[in-house]
């Protein structure tokens, strides 16, 4: 299990360091080690240790610098939840942290860790508590930024919060000092500030964290986008610890954003479960990376999915609101949002698609409508329960799978969403490209032509035209903590495995690379490629 409270950077981390930076200015598409690594040399936040075991996060390593506003962060506020990031877009992000102190949640943040000069506070619905919302907006497109998290009072707020609310410059700040680290401390251009007279204070390492915004709705970026599907993660255990750490080493840490496809909380989403199952292991990862979560049917038994109401909704704050892209649903469980020129559509299968919520469905031709009409190089919906499945829940014998392809497949081929994952299921499972399946396993044999196209021998498929009815792909990915057997022989999908791992897509212009990756150091289950072609 790695070593995350480790923070002194040993020689033979600085080895580790050298070793991913060198992928990374190669350009190398695969590392010796069998790994991705990171895209580039600034994205490279993970350096691993001597035995690639243990790994440290290249991002903190040097002290920083914040508004005397963040004095009070980290272990001085007990902060025992967090930070971990949601609602991610363009131009803003929501910091979320439990702390044992209570007060006024602070965030400073700014494009260097020597300069954490702005300031960003609690939502009006966590106000002077324990429990934080802080939403950031105003954000640059496709820039890092780096933030510490604090707790403050009303007294000491209140000479400033006119002047923080209208502060949009960075001031001077402190140099880093320059030793083998000081490559993380960019200079900043200074520009003045609209909090004239604030002065900086240091933040230790380890109490700050970085994180990147999305490039602005249908725009290019970078290639390759990554993004980390995890799908029934929820057990706390050493299984997703490992799968944790295998994905981590493979990607060298560097990934744009995480969905979590359901039952995130064994065994019934209460909100220990939720610390001790999802935000204990993952809490250095959703401190950098937003998470966008589903909920599935070990997420519902505490939380009303009709009030919005329960554990479920206390911790997540999804976009319902609009502001990360697509149409806004107006809702907590179902949304939709943007990467540059990928569109994500999040759909509450669990209960209310199954008990035929109207406003989801009207939300959903809604959304999808204007995306279909949009440039996007990727439509992907995300859900809990597989429309296609023969893993350790059957399709052919589950009301919920019939229910998905009665109400759902249809809606997502219709409007020509390329890529459906799922999970439930506890295996891996990828299918064809499918379209108007919706009848039981044995249909592939009466009526071949559901069957759109199918995988080649070295993984790849050709998915020809966009639009209405041209294909879908759906993928389980469910087997992040635990497999569950079954038969895997679906006639849909090209691909089963029964091993625990979590999918790494990677989304390079007009091509989709999707990784099974598994649970030790280096271990690829399955590699494909899915590439779309303009021509009909």
């Amino acid at each position: 299990m790695a070593s995350e409270s480790a923070r002194a950077p040993s020689r033979a981390a600085a080895l580790g360091l050298v070793g991913l930076l060198f992928c990374a200015m190669a350009a190398l598409r695969v590392c010796a080690d069998g790994t991705l690594g990171p895209r580039d040399l600034k994205k490279a936040k993970l350096v691993k240790g001597g035995d690639g075991s243990d790994y440290y996060y290249a991002d903190n390593l040097a002290p920083g610098f914040a508004s005397e506003l963040c004095k009070d962060h980290g272990s001085a506020i007990g902060v025992f939840r967090g930070p971990y990031l949601q609602a991610g877009g363009h131009d803003r992000v929501i910091v979320r942290w439990s702390s044992e102190a209570q007060g006024f949640g602070v965030v400073c943040y700014g494009t260097s860790p020597g300069n954490m000069a702005s300031v960003a506070f609690d939502e009006e619905s966590f106000p002077r508590g324990t429990e934080h919302s802080v939403s950031i907006s105003g954000l640059l497109p496709s820039t890092e930024y780096y933030y510490v998290v604090a707790v403050t009072s009303a007294q000491r707020l209140a000479p400033v919060e006119k002047e923080v609310e209208a502060f949009s410059g960075w001031g001077g700040s402190p140099r880093a000092e320059e030793d083998s680290w000081s490559f993380l401390v960019e200079e900043v251009e200074e520009a003045g500030t609209g909090l004239e007279g604030s002065s900086l204070g240091i933040v230790s390492p380890g109490a700050y964290h970085s994180f990147s915004t999305f490039p602005r709705p249908l725009r290019d970026s970078p290639p390759p986008v990554r993004v980390w599907a995890i799908g029934d993660s929820g057990m706390g255990d050493d299984n997703a610890r490992r799968v944790r750490d295998a994905f981590l080493n493979f990607t060298g840490g560097d990934w744009d954003l995480t969905l979590g496809l359901g039952d995130l909380a064994y065994g019934s989403g209460r909100e220990y479960e939720y610390q001790r199952n999802l935000f204990d292991v993952y809490q250095e990862q959703n401190a950098r990376i937003p998470v966008f979560t589903t909920p599935g049917n070990h997420d519902r038994p505490t939380s009303d999915m009709w009030k919005q109401t329960g554990p479920y909704f206390d911790v997540f704050t999804n976009p319902g609101d609009g502001n990360s892209g697509g149409v806004a649903s107006n809702h907590k469980s179902y949304y939709s949002f943007d990467y540059g020129k990928v569109h994500f559509v999040s759909v509450d299968s669990d209960q209310l698609g199954l008990e035929d919520d109207p406003a989801l469905y009207a939300w959903l031709e809604r959304d999808l409508e204007a995306a279909s009409k949009a440039e996007y190089d990727w439509i992907v919906a995300y859900h809990h329960q597989p429309p296609y499945s023969k893993g350790s829940h059957d399709s052919d014998r589950e009301y919920e799978c019939y229910k998905l392809r009665s109400n759902l497949v249809p809606t997502f081929e219709k409007y020509g969403v390329d890529l459906v994952l799922a999970g439930h299921s506890h295996s891996y499972e990828r299918s064809h490209l499918l379209d108007r399946h919706l009848g039981s396993s044995g249909e592939i044999y009466s009526n071949p032509g559901v069957v759109k196209a199918r995988w080649s021998k070295d993984g790849i498929l050709v998915k020809r035209g966009s639009g209405p009815n041209s294909g879908t792909v759906y993928v389980v990915a469910g087997s992040a903590a635990k497999t569950g057997g079954g038969s895997l022989n679906h006639p849909a999908m090209d691909k089963g495995i029964n091993e625990i791992g979590s999918l790494l897509l990677e989304f390079d212009g007009e091509d989709l690379t999707m990784y099974l990756v598994g649970s030790a150091s280096g271990q690829v289950l399955d590699k494909s490629v899915m590439r779309k072609n303009a021509m009909p």
